[in-house]
């Protein structure tokens, strides 16, 4: 069952879903439903808004500054560095991301990109 939920940060409400039980997984597209509804089971996802898109209020930004409100969410969460697999929108965040130093796979094929996180570990 998909909960949501709701974070101020830098003056906007952001908007995220979680779905699951297990070890943290962040799903980043534009919006949370780009994502299907049956996820598997084993890990604990987290399906965020980006400001400007779905649920999650303010004007569209850059790739930079979205990768701002996405590390800003994982801190307040106290996520630490999980798995993020990306895709649509999130790609561009995504590759910000990654020049940063975070674990950013490519969530076309929610199976294989999760296989593609165990692997690098």
């Amino acid at each position: 069952m998909r909960r949501t939920g709701y974070l101020h940060l830098y003056g906007l409400n952001l908007v995220f879903d979680r779905v699951g039980r297990g070890p943290g997984v962040l799903l980043l597209a534009e919006e949370a439903r780009a994502w299907p509804e049956d996820l598997p089971e084993g890990y604990t996802f987290y399906l965020l808004d980006l400001p400007g898109y779905g649920r999650t209020g303010g004007p569209r930004m850059a790739p930079e500054e979205l990768a701002e409100y996405v590390v800003g969410f994982l801190v307040m969460l106290n996520l630490g560095s999980p798995p993020i697999l990306v895709r649509g929108v999130g790609k561009a965040v995504g590759e910000v991301l990654r020049e940063r130093g975070y674990r950013v796979f490519s969530g076309e094929h929610l199976e294989k990109g999760l296989q593609s996180a165990k692997d690098v570990g």
